[in-house]
């Protein structure tokens, strides 16, 4: 009996370890975004941070994330909060993982990155996602048609006044 039980748990642990991450690293990697941008969906104010293999993809508004892509939101509730409150993560998972939502993992996470609050299929994730499937479930199309914009505001601005 005492196998039994202690085969079920390592394979509950590994079943349930499989979506478990740590993203301690999320504000070591490329951030997009100079100023901080307001977000209605998260009704708070976010920087985009994404890992090297999202990158290209998300600059130029990509149909296909490769697998391993990482986006990175971190959210202040305050525009000029230094520390976020959390943060929102999706990663491209393999394939058949959520073959309906293209296969994207989510996270909320606390703002070190460690502890997760909410993780895996995230039905109020998905289900806003969903509006951008175009662009493989990420708002990259208006984010970065709102960082340009910014960067073309900031190209007119006289030195001064920056």
């Amino acid at each position: 009996m005492k196998i039994v039980i202690a085969f079920l748990f390592l394979f509950v642990s590994f079943v349930f370890a499989k979506e478990t991450f740590i993203f301690s690293e999320w504000s070591k990697q490329i951030k997009l975004n100079k100023e901080r941008m307001e977000s209605e969906g998260h009704n708070a104010f976010v920087d985009i941070y994404v890992n090297k293999k999202a990158e290209m993809t998300y600059r130029t508004r990509g149909k296909h994330y490769p697998v391993g892509s990482i986006s990175y939101k971190p959210l202040f509730f305050k525009a000029n909060s230094k520390t976020p409150s959390i943060v929102v993560i999706m990663k491209k998972m393999q394939k058949g993982y959520d073959p309906k939502h293209n296969d994207w993992w989510y996270g909320v996470y606390d703002e070190t990155g460690k502890e997760a609050y909410y993780k895996g299929k995230i039905t109020s994730c998905i289900k806003c996602h969903a509006q951008v499937s175009q662009t493989d479930y990420l708002f990259s199309q208006s984010v970065m048609d709102k960082i340009e914009h910014d960067k073309d505001i900031m190209l007119v601005l006289p030195k001064d006044l920056d």
